[in-house]
């Protein structure tokens, strides 16, 4: 499930002039995107041109949200899409994003580890049948948007398949508060990128059909920005930069989450991940000694 959020605007600072792209470059590209409808939120502008669009988890905890998006592909108006329906894991909103550390499957979480790394090998080997050399693929990016686990888990996926595999890797340029300084950590492995207009018409119509099938996990305010931003990634196995001293000058779609909330709401916000964290750790330590 996804946080509310304000209009992700672009937020222009400095070109980085190594290489010019244009929307040409994506004709029949490959998307992966972890939940339906991360593909319209992040990637409207290439998605009518994209020949796969691969969506990787699908059944939820949320039982109306499952039965929802089974529904929803059925009769999907995109005929370039394949849903994985891996199920999702307990990790979302367990991480600490002012300390992240990356692990071999993602980012570390505050709770269902197996469940988080069972489902890192699964994607491992799904999309894997999906992605060819010479192919141009776009996901989700280091820092998953506004910062959700499973956004991450799916860039960790299929930068590990570039490792065997010759395809050019672009990732969103979308960015929240929340995690900001994790972006700026990432800034290393990030290369050249492009603007493009985002496709609204597009957006309003799946936008309605996930409502329909009660499966829109966004803001129902939200309004598409006038463009879009993709990096192509240059090295997957980068250093991350350390946070310090003057913020790098990059553009990116801003995503405000938590810098609007009031004090007391963001403090409670930590105070009941905190809360969930300690619940689970401690329901898995009394499982243990049964």
């Amino acid at each position: 499930m996804h946080p509310v959020s304000k209009a992700g605007r672009v937020t222009a600072l400095k070109r980085r002039p190594d290489a010019m792209f244009n929307s040409s470059d994506f004709h029949q590209c490959v998307i992966i995107m972890a939940h339906p409808d991360d593909e319209i939120l992040w990637a409207s502008s290439i998605l009518a041109a994209a020949k796969k669009v691969i969506l990787c988890y699908g059944d939820t905890a949320d039982a109306a949200v499952s039965r929802g998006r089974a529904a929803l592909l059925k009769d999907f108006p995109l005929q370039s899409v394949i849903s994985l329906n891996i199920r999702e894991s307990r990790s979302f909103l367990t991480t600490d994003w002012d300390r992240p550390v990356e692990t071999p499957h993602g980012i570390q979480c505050g709770r269902d580890h197996e469940g988080y790394a069972r489902n890192f090998d699964l994607l491992a080997a799904a999309i894997a049948a999906h992605v060819h050399d010479g192919d141009v693929v776009v996901t989700h990016n280091p820092w998953g948007e506004y910062g959700h686990e499973e956004h991450v888990q799916v860039y960790r996926a299929v930068s590990a398949l570039k490792k065997k595999c010759d395809f050019r890797l672009f990732v969103t340029g979308y960015v929240s508060d929340r995690v900001l300084s994790f972006m700026e950590m990432n800034m290393p492995r990030l290369g050249a990128f492009v603007a493009l207009p985002t496709d609204k018409t597009l957006a309003e119509t799946l936008k309605l059909h996930y409502q329909t099938h009660d499966s829109w996990t966004w803001d129902d305010g939200y309004q598409w920005p006038e463009q879009e931003l993709f990096y192509e990634i240059r090295s997957v196995d980068a250093a991350l930069r350390p946070v310090r001293g003057t913020m790098a000058s990059l553009p990116v779609n801003m995503l405000w989450i938590d810098g609007h909330l009031p004090l007391w709401h963001r403090l409670l916000r930590r105070a009941k991940r905190s809360a969930v964290v300690a619940l689970d750790t401690l329901s898995r330590r009394m499982r243990g000694r049964r």
